[in-house]
């Protein structure tokens, strides 16, 4: 009975050490098992919203002072948000890194720009450091690790290892708290923590213009809680929070365009996906909600576990005792 005692145990103890760091081993075993993605795609078919640039970025008027810079061809399909007032600009995410956007947002604006990141991962820091000025969430985690204003990313917070990328390095200008509004002159964002996602996770809100600008919290696609640092309750309480604030009337732009998307076009939801995504993390809180098919996520083991949004909206997420 011993042995037999002991085997129970040792499976046991594997099945627990493997879904508690089941974050952290998916994208290695993923890595490993398949290498990293083709950065750059062809050349989509279908019409485009906006012009081409370098045969590479789609700028895409949003209104007059809002601009959209898509990157179709890059395998993930990001966006970034060039944000204009009279007297400076923002641009919410900083490109994938894959080409310069620099000299994109340069012939858009004379204005200075600071650049901001709606999270830390390697899809969305490309240009941090190469414009005017850099800003950061203002959260302890992050301020503990700056010296001498330079801060590096952590392997499981940049995930550039699924790319063979090396985490980079750069000087933080300016640390915008919760809650803070950042005038540009005539026009005012402010700055909304959206953790869920990753811990550190911020949006820009217009609320004159009825606009939210989320990153990854939120786009047409599997919604990716799963990853190191993710977390449901987060993801919650950030909806929750995001309810109360925002005008029901508010567009909200996304980071990952639809696939396929014809035409091609900055990704737009509204407020009823997030009232959508609500319900189902509540449903999943109260054991209600059935998972369905990943479709391409490569589920192993049944992690990540996939469920329903709105549309093709759906929410990837591990296990309880890994994403609380």
């Amino acid at each position: 009975m011993r042995p037999l005692f002991l085997l129970v145990l040792l499976i046991v103890w594997m099945a627990v050490t493997g879904a508690v760091f089941a974050p952290y081993v998916y994208p290695e075993w993923e890595h490993q098992l398949h290498g990293k993605e083709t950065a750059i795609l062809p050349r989509p078919t279908v019409p485009v919203a906006g012009r081409w640039v370098d045969d590479y970025f789609v700028v895409e008027p949003i209104d007059e002072r809002t601009i959209a810079i898509g990157e179709p061809r890059y395998y993930q399909g990001n966006y970034s948000y060039l944000l204009l007032g009279d007297q400076r600009a923002v641009l919410f995410d900083a490109g994938t890194g894959t080409r310069d956007i620099v000299p994109v947002v340069r012939a858009l604006t004379t204005l200075p720009v600071t650049v901001i990141a709606s999270h830390l991962h390697f899809d969305h820091v490309g240009a941090l450091g190469h414009f005017d000025r850099t800003a950061v969430l203002d959260v302890p985690a992050l301020r503990a690790r700056v010296r001498d204003s330079m801060l590096t990313l952590g392997r499981y917070e940049f995930m550039g290892f699924t790319q063979d990328l090396v985490p980079p390095t750069f000087r933080v200008d300016e640390w915008w708290a919760a809650g803070t509004t950042i005038d540009l002159g005539g026009r005012t964002v402010r700055v909304l923590p959206t953790p869920g996602h990753t811990p550190t996770s911020v949006s820009l809100y217009d609320g004159q213009h009825h606009q939210l600008f989320v990153g990854d919290y939120l786009y047409p696609g599997h919604l990716y809680a799963f990853l190191p640092g993710s977390s449901r309750s987060a993801y919650l309480a950030t909806t929750r929070q995001l309810l109360s604030t925002l005008d029901p009337t508010t567009r909200i732009y996304c980071a990952h365009m639809q696939d396929p998307p014809a035409p091609v076009r900055a990704p737009v939801l509204e407020v009823a996906d997030l009232q959508a995504l609500e319900r189902t993390l509540n449903a999943m809180q109260e054991g209600t909600i059935s998972g369905i098919d990943p479709g391409g996520l490569g589920s192993t083991a049944g992690f990540p576990r996939v469920f329903p949004v709105r549309g093709i909206v759906t929410f990837a997420t591990g296990y309880r005792w890994n994403n609380p």
